[in-house]
């Protein structure tokens, strides 16, 4: 299981992404995430061209579906889509790992008993623009 943003666990941070100009200033090899929609298409084409992993934020099972298909590393979801997600991974071989956001530390278990594939706290993502 996949657990990244608490201090028990060594990661490396996601970085939250809003433009093609910060992907230019996240550190080599990193992650990077952002929400998904149609209108970030182009960040998505540029990350596949430029062999860079991203994850991929989704509200609704479409997205989750359309992320797998686009080539997402991680699709991160709540808690309200975060079973049938699971289920989409899980049935279609998804590439991608499913990643649960939470704030409670009590998912962790939660998310071991349900086979989702981890969780990411809010730590596990740099909101700061690198430099």
């Amino acid at each position: 299981m996949i657990i990244l943003g608490v201090k028990e666990v060594e990661y490396n941070p996601f970085y939250f992404i809003k433009n093609s100009e910060d992907i230019d200033v996240t550190p080599p090899n990193s992650v990077v995430v952002f929400e998904y929609s149609s209108e970030k298409l182009e960040l998505i084409k540029q990350c596949k061209k430029n062999k860079i992993s991203f994850a991929l934020i989704c509200d609704e099972l479409q997205d989750i579906l359309f992320a797998s298909a686009n080539g997402a590393s991680f699709i991160i979801c709540d808690k309200t889509n975060i079973k049938k997600s699971q289920k989409y991974a899980d049935e279609y071989m998804f590439d991608a790992k499913i990643l649960l956001y939470s704030s409670n530390n009590d998912d962790i278990l939660w998310c071991a008993d349900e086979g989702i594939d981890g969780i990411i706290f809010e730590d596990g993502i740099s909101y700061e623009t690198q430099k």
